[in-house]
């Protein structure tokens, strides 16, 4: 993870070079799995956090593109009632992700658009309590890398600090079909689930 990291701010420190602006940012992300789950599965989010850095290079006086690198921490957690007893089940799982912004500026108000491509990285934690026991999941369960579109704004406070709201929604899936460990847990027949994420968070250019 720390190569890949370092390499993704080697990138953006050459794509900088023409930036009119650094910063950092960082905050809470709210993310969930999209996908076929069956019945009797409650769907619901993972708190975490992501962090990173990012570039800012104008195009025109009101249009730019942003580069970023980000550590993120997603899943989901989901729970399944069966013959009257709900059993609460959790996936945590880490990526650095990479996503090139458009931005349209209004005044202080930023609106953003564009890909975002991220790894997955580390040993993620793929357990799923079951009543105080675990199953883990292998990395090759999931697939490497991500790839999805992003939408939110920004709102600058003062000079060099604002606020950004984001949400990420995933087009590639995140799991290996073949592998039938959820489908043992009787929550996917199909193994088919995209990330999906929203951040909240603060940050400082220079």
């Amino acid at each position: 993870m720390k190569k890949l990291f370092a390499m993704s701010l080697l990138l953006l420190s050459a794509l900088g070079l023409h930036a009119q602006s650094f910063g950092v940012k960082g905050g809470f992300g709210y993310s969930t799995l999209n996908g076929a789950k069956i019945d009797g599965v409650d769907m619901k989010g993972r708190g975490g956090f992501y962090i990173g850095a990012l570039a800012e290079l104008p195009v025109t006086s009101y249009l730019a593109l942003q580069p970023e690198v980000l550590y993120s921490q997603q899943g989901a957690s989901w729970e399944v009632t069966r013959l009257g007893q709900t059993l609460s089940l959790r996936l945590k799982t880490s990526y650095i992700n990479i996503p090139v912004m458009a931005k349209l500026r209004v005044g202080n108000l930023s609106f953003m658009a564009g890909p975002q491509l991220g790894f997955l990285v580390g040993t993620p934690s793929q357990e799923l309590a079951l009543g105080g026991n675990s199953v883990k999941l292998s990395r090759d369960s999931f697939a490497s890398i991500d790839f999805g579109i992003g939408l939110g704004a920004e709102f600058l406070i003062t000079k060099g600090l604002f606020i950004d709201l984001r949400y990420t929604h995933g087009l590639i899936n995140t799991l290996d079909k073949e592998n039938s460990t959820l489908r043992k847990l009787q929550i996917s027949d199909k193994n088919s689930f995209k990330n999906a994420t929203f951040t909240l968070g603060l940050g400082l250019k220079i």
